[in-house]
């Protein structure tokens, strides 16, 4: 909890930035006597943050870039260090421990002896309190902010359907009209193998007509030609 969120802002954040983008080191494991812990002032400048926040901010990110969820945790820690409460708290102990290089028990515990010399009232249900309502803080952030993505998510969703549905309409259209134009074009195509079994039996029946009118005719010629010698030859 800071007294001067305004002016320690970055101090807070420098050690967290640390840990974060650091390969984790082994644990920190402080020999069994030992007692001494960062110096703390009132002021808490320079303080740092851990990269452990107890909250249920990164699950499912398993397919996710390292350094995606990095950066994000370190704007979910901004965030939880501007609703930090003053005085003394669960996270002053977490900062300080976090200073240390680790998050453990050793760093915890010298972190805490620490600072409850500057705070009387520092205890362990101190802690356990304003941790679980820090946590409970960061996850009611964390649900408004999945409430309005689930929204933009269902939004883009719709879309989707829409655009799915119309294209599949459009699909089955055309579908449709490739289906006749098909079933047109196998009619053409079966018209055209026929066509000169259609026209046939009218071309040959024509030509059978002009032949017999030919025919007729030169004979009917003939006839009268026969009759015009005859007459020319006997009729004077």
């Amino acid at each position: 909890m800071s007294e001067e969120p305004a002016n320690n802002s970055f101090g807070i954040l420098r050690s967290l930035k640390k840990l974060i983008f650091e390969d984790s080191p082994e644990p920190f494991v402080p020999e069994s006597k030992q007692t001494v812990a960062p110096s703390v002032t009132e002021t808490k400048k320079g303080e740092g943050v851990t990269n452990n926040p107890q909250t249920n901010l990164t699950q499912n990110t398993s397919d996710l870039p390292p350094t995606d969820v990095k950066q994000m945790k370190l704007k979910v820690l901004e965030i939880l260090e501007r609703i930090n409460e003053p005085g003394l708290d669960f996270f002053e102990v977490w900062n300080a421990a976090a200073e240390m290089g680790s998050v453990n028990a050793g760093s915890i515990k010298a972190a805490f002896t620490s600072l409850k010399y500057v705070d009387k009232t520092l205890d362990k249900d101190k802690l356990v309190r304003t941790g679980q309502n820090y946590a409970a803080e960061l996850q009611k952030v964390i649900d408004k902010e999945t409430s309005q993505k689930q929204q933009q998510k269902e939004n883009i969703e719709q879309n989707q359907v829409a655009e799915k549905a119309n294209l599949t309409a459009e699909i089955g259209r055309l579908e449709q009209s490739m289906e006749e134009l098909r079933e047109k074009l196998s009619s053409r195509q079966k018209e055209l193998k026929e066509i000169n079994s259609k026209y046939e039996p009218q071309l040959k029946d024509i030509d059978a007509k002009i032949a017999v009118g030919n025919t007729a005719v030169a004979e009917v010629i003939t006839d009268i030609k026969n009759a015009l010698n005859i007459i020319q030859t006997n009729i004077n």
